[in-house]
C-alpha cells in the first residue's frame, strides 16, 4: 500500500508535531507500507531541500516559493496535490490540510479551537478580544481555515484521525462532518523504558550539574513556547510553596527566549529556584532527575511531553485543555487541573504530585502505560483505518461496475 503523508513543515527542531511525523512515518514504514512524506523545501536552516530516504521512509520536499508565509503554503499545497494525483497513492494522510486528502489528522487541534485556545490566555477582555480579532485577520490563518471547512464539509467522504478525545469533540463541534467518519486514534510516543541504574546514573548527573542535592524536589518544564504552555502560571506558582510543603525548583526546557520569566522571578523573589536550560536534544537525562513534570499548558491537543513522562514513571501536572490528560489517572499519575490561571491550585496540585506514593505508583505503571501510548500501536491502528478505506473504496467500485454491466 502506497501512503503519502502530507506536512508542510518537517524540521524535528521545531517540535513535538514534527517529531511525531518522522516517528509515524518509520512505523508505518515497518508495517510493509510504501511511505512518502511530503513537504516544503526551505532555505531555513534545518528544512528539507532534496528527497532522500531514512528508515524506509521517502521524504519528498516541495518548491514552494513566495513572498508570504500564506503564499508560500497555498504553494505547497497546490504541489502538493498535484504530486499524490500523478503519484497515485493508495491513501493521501494529510497533516496540513489538504483537498485530496482521504484522511485528515489535526496534530495541531482543529483551528478554530487553536484561535479560541490562543486568545484564553490573554487575561484582560479587550486585549483578548483585539487578540481574536488579530487571528481571524491573519490572512494565512483565513486561507487555512476555508481549506478545512472544504475538507470537513457536509458529505466530505474524508475521515478523520482525531489524536484524542479532545481533539474529536472539536472536529465534530466545528464541523458537520458524519460522526462515523471522526476516529480515536490516540497519539503515540518512541520511548524505550528508563531502567533503574540509567536513571540513577542521569539523575545524579543532572543534578550535579545543576548544583542541586539529591533529596531536593525538581519540576521539570519542556516546551518551545513558554506563553502558550503556561510558564508564567507556573513561575507564579513557584512562589506560592506553603512553609509546610516542598520548595521546589524549577527546570525550564525550550528555545523560547527566557527574559521576561527570569524577571517575573525575580519580582516574586524566587530566581534562585529558577533555571533555565535552553533547548536540549535528549530528555531522557531530565526526566530521570525530575520529580514531577508540570506541562500547565492552556492549549495542547495530545502533549508528547507529557505522554513521554508517564511513559517513563515521571508523575504530571497538567490541564483539561490538553488531550494527553485523558490518560492520566489522578492520585497514581500526578493531576489535572481547570485551568492554568488556578495559580494556586496548581501549586496545591505539584505538591500533590510530589508525595513519594504518587511517585512509587507512576513508575510502577509505567510498563503499562508505555505500551497504551505506544507510537507502534499508534501506526497499527492508522494501518486499520487505511484498510478499511481501501476495502470500502472497492467494494463501491465493484458495486457501481455491476449496476452499469
Amino acid at each position: 500500500m502506497k501512503v503519502a503523508l502530507i506536512q508542510e513543515t518537517i524540521e524535528a527542531a521545531r517540535g513535538g508535531a514534527e517529531t511525531s511525523t518522522r516517528q509515524m512515518a518509520s512505523h508505518l514504514a515497518a508495517l510493509g507500507l510504501e511511505v512518502t512524506v511530503v513537504c516544503a523545501a526551505g532555505a531555513r536552516q534545518g528544512a528539507l531541500n532534496a528527497p532522500f530516504k531514512e528508515d524506509e521512509v521517502s521524504y519528498q520536499p516541495l518548491p514552494a516559493p513566495g513572498v508570504s508565509r500564506t503564499l508560500r503554503s497555498q504553494r505547497f499545497l497546490r504541489a502538493a496535490a498535484g504530486f499524490c494525483r500523478t503519484s497515485q497513492f493508495d491513501i493521501v494522510h494529510a497533516i496540513t490540510p489538504c483537498a485530496v486528502a482521504d484522511v485528515y489528522q489535526p496534530r495541531g487541534g482543529t483551528l478554530p479551537e487553536t484561535v479560541r485556545r490562543s486568545t484564553a490566555m490573554v487575561r484582560r477582555p479587550l486585549l483578548r478580544r483585539l487578540r481574536h480579532l488579530g487571528k481571524l485577520m491573519n490572512m494565512r490563518q483565513r486561507w487555512l481555515c476555508a481549506v478545512e471547512r472544504r475538507l470537513l464539509a457536509p458529505g466530505s467522504e474524508v475521515h478523520v484521525a482525531a489524536l484524542s478525545e479532545y481533539v474529536r469533540r472539536q472536529v465534530l463541534t466545528d464541523f458537520s462532518v458524519a460522526p462515523q467518519r471522526v476516529h480515536l486514534i490516540f497519539n503515540g510516543v518512541e520511548v524505550a523504558a528508563l531502567e533503574e541504574p540509567e536513571r540513577a546514573a542521569h539523575r545524579a548527573a543532572v543534578r550535579t550539574q545543576l548544583g542541586i542535592p539529591e533529596h531536593a524536589a525538581l519540576v521539570l518544564f519542556v516546551a518551545h513556547n513558554f506563553r502558550l504552555k503556561g510558564l508564567r502560571e507556573l513561575i507564579q506558582a513557584g512562589a506560592l510553596d506553603r512553609e509546610d510543603g516542598p520548595r521546589w525548583l524549577l527546570a525550564v526546557v525550550g528555545r523560547d527566549a527566557p527574559g521576561q520569566y527570569l524577571r517575573l522571578a525575580s519580582r516574586l523573589g524566587i530566581a534562585d529556584r529558577v533555571r533555565f536550560l535552553g533547548s536540549q536534544t535528549d530528555l531522557r537525562p531530565w526526566y530521570a532527575a525530575a520529580d514531577v513534570l508540570a506541562h500547565p499548558t492552556w492549549y495542547d491537543p495530545c502533549s508528547r511531553v507529557v505522554l513521554e513522562a508517564l511513559s517513563l514513571g515521571l508523575p504530571v501536572v497538567t490541564t483539561r485543555w490538553n488531550g494527553a490528560a485523558e490518560v492520566l489517572e489522578p492520585g497514581k499519575h500526578g493531576a489535572v487541573i481547570e485551568t492554568p490561571a488556578d495559580t494556586a491550585g496548581l501549586a496545591a496540585a505539584i505538591a500533590e504530585a510530589l508525595d513519594p506514593a504518587v511517585r512509587c505508583a507512576c513508575r510502577a505503571d509505567a510498563p503499562r502505560v508505555r505500551v497504551l501510548v505506544s507510537m507502534e500501536r499508534h501506526a497499527r491502528q492508522l494501518l486499520a483505518l487505511y484498510e478499511e478505506i481501501v476495502a470500502a473504496r472497492g467494494a463501491g467500485s465493484a458495486a457501481r461496475h455491476a449496476a452499469t454491466s
